[in-house]
């Protein structure tokens, strides 16, 4: 649409562009709009445009602390009973036997690795102190002597501690 204000080479345009205008503010019925003619493909066209009339919005109402009546409400009363029919159904004791190895097992696992951090830690904690790893060494090392001092000299001694080992062996393996 043309402005009156820009000067056109072509006066029927000025004259199609008053006449499109005054068409607008007439009161009259619009006449059916012309199917618009193919455009190209890369400019983008709006086939209609929809108007949707405001919906007035209902004043707020202050919230009620009370109990809904009949004919409001209840989703809070008919959670609560659909809870306590499924409690009384028995079903989350099923569930829960259903359950049970599953959980005590992840339990399990959890507590083994919470073990395993406290140990790591601990180690972490004597490892820092100095000279203590060397000392807990010479000690070990000491126990170790001490055990062969005293169980491996004679032959008798050595055959009991390896017969021992044997028996422990077989009842680890399952066949003792």
């Amino acid at each position: 649409m043309a402005d009156a204000d820009t000067p056109t080479p072509d006066g029927e345009q000025l004259t199609d562009a008053l006449t499109d205008v005054t068409a607008e503010a007439s009161p009259e019925a619009p006449e059916p709009a012309e199917a618009p003619e193919a455009a190209p493909a890369d400019e983008p066209q709006v086939a209609s445009t929809v108007e949707v009339p405001a919906t007035p919005v209902p004043p707020v109402a202050p919230v009620s602390v009370e109990a809904p009546t009949a004919g409001e409400g209840g989703e809070w009363e008919l959670l609560v009973s659909k809870v306590q029919a499924w409690l009384a159904s028995g079903q989350l004791q099923q569930q829960w036997q259903t359950a049970r190895t599953p959980l005590s097992l992840l339990a399990g696992l959890i507590a083994l690795l919470l073990v395993l951090r406290i140990y790591g830690a601990l180690l972490a904690v004597l490892d820092s102190i100095p000279l203590l790893p060397g000392l807990l060494e010479l000690a070990g090392l000491i126990a170790v002597i001490q055990f062969g001092l005293t169980r491996m000299v004679r032959s008798s001694d050595r055959r009991q501690v390896i017969d021992g080992l044997r028996q422990r062996w077989q009842s680890f393996r399952g066949r003792g």
